[in-house]
């Protein structure tokens, strides 16, 4: 007998183009740009009592061969999905494995295209593809016996939400400081505690009272776009670089200090990168550790959005999808063009404004900062993130007022400056600045101004510190003459 988890779903509608990821001609783009814009929202549609996450074993879908329909189906018809899992588990061949998955999509003329890494710690995927292609391979993968018991999330799509297959062997399933092979991963005892989305709910609410650390182990982009309640915005802009080293400092600034036995709350998009970071911190000696079972999706699903401000950020075509998966009404929160969805920060640019989600990347390729903006700074400022990237010399990619991912760089550098709508084109080649280089002066960027961020507190702290002491020392000097001391409201 098959054996589901059934829920409730609600998912993705991407505006223009059905199919975002196709490859178009500069010519095509240009004429066409404001109708093939790659904005990705979530959709009007909403599958209730459609199969959303579900787990199962090879051999019981052998037994049963239905499955439970839902809809999520381009202008053709054909049903799309797009499919999340990972399973930690010791390989010792991961690279034929590969091989023989990579013979096995080929031969069955599947149309999958998204990411499946494996490693010799297990397999981590999010991939998509026609229904029938995406749930076959996933049924394949789980006849290998050490992936019968694989937990995976479907959701319904309008078309590709990848724009390749990248099917491959990586030393590591996620990118962490130092890697992960010393990390022992594969063993469930050395990971939290995985609590269902309900008890996650319960213990959420209690956290301040109970002096619980809720720790958001994502990227800081993520925590923009949404977080639960309590969890600060993590120090590190990317995941990768979360403190793995030996020092009693190497752990989450929220941890520096905390006991042993500090209740820890920590939460992902998927659960991956909580089951792998938990055991870094069980071996730093925290033992009272508890993750998100089925992570932040499950949680929206089945909880809806209490606890949680803004919406979720997922690395597909989508972008983002709404902070509320569990009611009927989720679907309203996302409209037509100009009815984006909510983000849990300010606009990023004059960070007064609402913000709007998706995110965008900066329309100057030299900087490609990802960001949020409200809908008057993005057409201010010319899809850019700032007035420099503005009038940068290697400039603009076509302006994209309503988020979303650009496309390859090469579909917009033949374009010559001034030419069409879509205003001024980076039209320089890629001569001797290949996408490794920019990528550094782009992360070099990053860090100078997380540094000059910090300086500006390291101030702020300094001033405030200096107009105390001055106070305390003007209270003492009136006390010690019996009069009221003189408040000088300026140094505070």
């Amino acid at each position: 007998m098959l054996h589901f988890r059934y829920t409730d779903a609600c998912t993705g509608r991407h505006l223009a183009s059905s199919q975002p990821f196709t490859r178009h001609s500069p010519v095509v783009r240009t004429s066409h740009f404001f109708s093939f814009t790659h904005r990705i929202l979530v959709s009007e549609f909403f599958f209730k009592g459609d199969i959303c996450s579900w787990s199962c074993t090879a051999a019981a879908e052998e037994a049963d061969g239905s499955e439970p329909s839902f809809s999520g189906r381009d202008k053709d018809g054909v049903e799309w999905c797009i499919v999340n899992f990972y399973h930690l588990v010791q390989l010792e061949y991961p690279e034929q494995l590969v091989e023989e998955h990579r013979r096995w999509l080929e031969a069955s003329r599947s149309e999958v295209k998204g990411r499946i890494y494996f490693s010799s710690q297990g397999v981590n995927a999010q991939f998509g593809g026609p229904r029938a292609d995406a749930l076959a391979y996933t049924h394949h993968l789980m006849q290998h016996p050490l992936f019968k018991d694989l937990r995976y999330s479907v959701w319904p799509a309008n078309g590709p939400m990848f724009p390749k297959l990248r099917l491959k062997y990586k030393p590591n399933l996620i990118s962490l400081a130092g890697g992960m092979k010393a990390l022992p991963v594969t063993d469930p005892s050395s990971r939290a505690t995985a609590l269902q989305p309900s008890k996650w709910r319960e213990m959420i609410a209690k956290a301040e009272e109970r002096k619980v650390v809720v720790l958001d182990v994502r990227n800081g982009y993520e925590w923009d776009a949404g977080h639960f309640q309590g969890a600060g915005r993590p120090a590190e802009e990317v995941f990768n670089e979360t403190p793995v080293g030996e020092g009693e400092t190497d752990v989450p600034a929220p941890l520096r200090g905390a006991s042993s036995d500090t209740p820890i709350m920590m939460y992902c998009t998927g659960g991956i990168r909580c089951d792998v970071y938990s055991t870094f911190l069980r071996s730093k000696g925290f033992d009272n550790l508890y993750t998100l079972e089925g992570g932040i999706q499950a949680y929206l699903k089945e909880e809806g959005p209490e606890h949680w401000k803004g919406s979720l950020y997922v690395f597909d075509g989508r972008m983002a999808i709404p902070g509320n998966l569990k009611d009927e009404g989720a679907s309203s929160s996302c409209g037509p063009a100009g009815d984006d969805l909510p983000a849990a920060v300010p606009c990023q640019i004059c960070n007064s404004a609402d913000a709007q989600l998706p995110h965008m990347n900066c329309a100057n390729i030299d900087c490609n900062e990802l960001f949020i903006s409200c809908t008057s700074c993005k057409g201010r400022f010319q899809g850019c993130c700032c007035e420099e990237c503005m009038s940068a010399p290697r400039l603009l990619r076509p302006i994209k007022l309503e988020g979303g991912h650009y496309g390859q760089w090469g579909n917009y550098a033949s374009q010559v400056e001034g030419e069409g709508d879509v205003g001024r084109i980076m039209a320089t080649g890629r001569s001797s600045e290949g996408r490794l280089a920019r990528r550094a002066r782009r992360r070099e960027v990053i860090k100078q101004r997380r540094e000059k961020q910090v300086e500006e507190k390291k101030k702020l702290k300094t001033m405030m510190r200096d107009a105390m002491a001055k106070y305390d020392q003007q209270k003492m000097e009136q006390e010690s003459k019996n009069e009221d001391p003189v408040i000088v409201k300026q140094l505070l």
